[in-house]
């Protein structure tokens, strides 16, 4: 059985690009980007468990590295790129 496909809200007023990173070496990573608010959606994972969310997040002071989502391998598929201060963001999981 398939885990849910994954998707990352960017609730940000800036573009966010990264990666999501999946645990086997037959599950190929997906690359996004991700406009503000709105949401990515991965066109498929199979039955790939999560290990990473990378972030990038363009601001007119520059790129900043969001803080990642890690895992040691979870089938969550809810995420969201999140400002957690002045020039600090982050990767989350949405839990609703």
């Amino acid at each position: 059985m398939a885990y849910p496909k994954v998707t990352i809200a960017n609730s940000t007023t800036f573009i966010a690009k990264g990666t999501v990173s999946y645990m086997s070496l037959f599950c190929s990573n997906d690359d996004y980007t991700v406009t503000p608010n709105t949401t990515w959606t991965a066109d498929g994972r199979g039955v790939c468990l999560l290990t990473k969310i990378t972030a990038t997040v363009k601001t007119p002071e520059g790129d900043i590295v969001a803080t990642p989502y890690t895992s040691s391998g979870t089938s969550y598929s809810k995420f969201a790129v999140i400002q957690t201060g002045p020039g600090k963001f982050e990767v989350t999981r949405r839990v609703s």
